[in-house]
């Protein structure tokens, strides 16, 4: 039948599209002015510098650098407000800002500069330590600063939309940190442009942190609808929920939001839902947790969008005892960019993360540099001034673990083989890029070089699974997924069909061979390999609209609507079956059926 709808490829290549985002940034909305300790003392005698008192001295350092965090309602487990409690853990603060270990902030000087950046110099440090051996004395009482001013609500100023959790999730006092996934519907009634999102944790002593994503498609909220209450354990997402537009969106203590740029919002379509996912820690008591997220809307389209470059190398596998295990991938830009911000992420037995651009005449420019890092304190960096970087200019990783018992972070007592996995006891290596194209419509072949890049990837390490285990049917469909994508339709269809070969009862095998043998018109086989698809999975819309647009193609007008009515009922949004059913309704007002 002529005219129907382009059937689905965005399905299959949602694999490629990765969600994970946070952002580590500077304190408070008002901070005190710094002190210059060189210029407001001059030493009692020669080589006999004046004693430092905390209202003078310390209390600015403090107030910029520490109390966003450590203040009655947030999340550091005590207050640093006041003399007195400054006081009582005075050489506590000493020790682990001497080790940078606070205020929290991975990257090292010298490797990229960032906005927000938390860290105290080495004066501060000094000044920190000198106050604390001298006696920690508390000054006079006219030289303590104002406390800044922090606000309780929402940073970026009024929302235009607050999207809350209906009811609070309850965290089980005791156990294992727990990955939860909560979905709210939007309800928005037009299409907006988004320049601004701020997260409120609803319980900021038990939430680490926190993505945001959405799902323009019901898939997540059914998923969620199975519980009571709604939602579902895990680090793995539906292919349907992303983070839109290239953005980098998340939640973690410490985090100061921003609005984009002019012309750098995103498109928030309609019948979208909200998709949380939250790291939580027992706290010991039962708790109770409460999310919400803000959105702010631009009033003008985006002249440009961000993309996402996630070097994320597979192939991991850690011996035990190894302490200096290196992992490396890289990717050469096809198009000029200007880099916007950084994201590093590995779980416990990541040491040193290295992110490096290397220029088309062979210069090395750093990008980033952490030496020692710390799960607990991941987040992303923006620059606080976008770098061009030219075709042609290749960006790498080097990521190196530790997995030896020496290891103070390391889960395993005695170190056992890390593999890749998305349990914090496997490892994971992924350092993402957010880039504007310079010219916005190269944002495409970005896209589809890049898009390349990760199809390769996942072949390599899903094919030395098969290798491993020859009956992994979810590697033969993603060893397939990427030779689809490239364009080797024979392998991949070899693959899918090894799949339910091997696992019969697995749909997404079932849903790709269908899909293929669509697209090359075997139609007879693409229908027996769909109705698999929904006897095991009865609520996969997109398989009933697929065994529509079958029938449509076999003139079977009757079967044809039956079937784009099922995909609706079960996505009302589902644009491809809706304009199908439309065809077919036409199509038999004209048959006079």
């Amino acid at each position: 039948m002529k005219g129907k709808t382009n059937d689905r490829p965005d399905r299959e290549f949602r694999w490629l599209a990765f969600v994970l985002s946070l952002t580590l940034s500077a304190g408070a909305t008002a901070q005190p002015a710094q002190t210059n300790l060189s210029e407001t003392h001059a030493p009692s005698a020669p080589g006999q510098p004046q004693k430092l008192s905390f209202n003078k001295e310390i209390a600015p350092i403090v107030f910029e650098h520490c109390s966003m965090c450590h203040r009655p309602g947030q999340a550091a487990p005590f207050s640093l407000l006041s003399y007195t409690d400054v006081k009582k853990r005075a050489r506590q603060v000493a020790e682990v800002t001497g080790k940078r270990f606070m205020p929290p902030w991975l990257p090292e000087k010298g490797y990229g500069e960032f906005a927000g950046d938390r860290s105290l110099r080495p004066d501060q440090i000094e000044a920190i330590r000198r106050w604390v051996a001298d006696g920690a004395e508390e000054g006079a009482a006219a030289d303590l600063p104002p406390l800044p001013r922090w606000t309780e609500d929402w940073m970026l100023g009024k929302p235009d939309l607050i999207v809350k959790l209906p009811q609070p999730y309850s965290l089980a006092p005791e156990g294992k940190d727990v990955y939860r996934d909560v979905v709210v519907p939007i309800p928005t009634t037009e299409r907006k442009i988004i320049k601004g999102v701020e997260f409120l944790p609803g319980n900021w002593k038990v939430l680490h942190h926190a993505f945001i994503n959405i799902d323009p498609t019901r898939v997540s909220r059914r998923l969620a609808e199975k519980e009571n209450p709604p939602g579902f354990n895990g680090m793995a997402l539906p292919e349907t929920a992303v983070m839109p537009g290239g953005q980098t969106l998340g939640w973690q203590p410490g985090k100061v939001p921003s609005f984009s740029p002019e012309g750098l919002g995103w498109v928030l379509e309609t019948n979208t839902d909200l998709v949380l996912q939250l790291h939580l820690h027992p706290s010991g008591k039962p708790e109770l947790v409460q999310p919400a997220v803000a959105f702010y809307f631009a009033q003008t389209a985006p002249t440009n969008s961000a993309f996402r470059i996630n070097l994320n190398p597979l192939l991991i596998d850690i011996p035990a005892g190894q302490s200096d295990y290196v992992i490396e991938d890289k990717y050469l830009l096809p198009i000029d960019v200007d880099l916007l911000s950084v994201y590093p992420h590995a779980h416990y037995i990541a040491r040193r993360m290295e992110g490096y651009a290397l220029l088309a005449d062979g210069r090395r420019q750093d990008l980033l540099l952490i030496k020692d890092w710390d799960f607990n304190w991941q987040g992303d960096y923006r620059y606080a001034k976008p770098i061009f970087l030219p075709r042609g200019t290749t960006l790498g990783m080097r990521f190196t673990y530790d997995n030896s018992a020496g290891n103070v972070r390391n889960p395993n007592h005695p170190p056992r083989r890390v593999k890749y996995g998305l349990q914090t006891t496997d490892e994971m290596a992924e350092l993402w890029f957010q880039v504007l194209p310079r010219i916005p419509y190269e944002r495409a072949l970005l896209a589809q070089g890049f898009f390349g890049h990760l199809a390769e990837g996942t072949i390599a390490y899903n094919e030395a699974v098969i290798q491993e285990n020859p009956n992994d049917a979810e590697a033969h469909v993603k060893v397939g997924r990427g030779r689809l994508f490239l364009g080797q339709m024979p392998a991949a269809l070899e693959q899918f069909r090894a799949a339910v070969k091997t696992d019969p009862k697995y749909d997404k095998g079932w849903y790709d061979l269908g899909f293929l043998l669509l697209n090359q018109q075997h139609f007879d086989e693409a229908r027996d390999a769909f109705e698999h698809v929904v006897k095991l999975n009865p609520d996969d819309y997109q398989a009933l609209g697929n065994l529509g647009n079958i029938y449509m193609q076999k003139g079977d007008l009757n079967q044809a609507e039956a079937n784009f009515r099922a995909a609706l009922r079960l996505n009302p949004d589902d644009r491809v079956a809706r304009g199908n059913l439309d065809l077919v309704l036409t199509a038999k007002a004209k048959a006079g059926k």
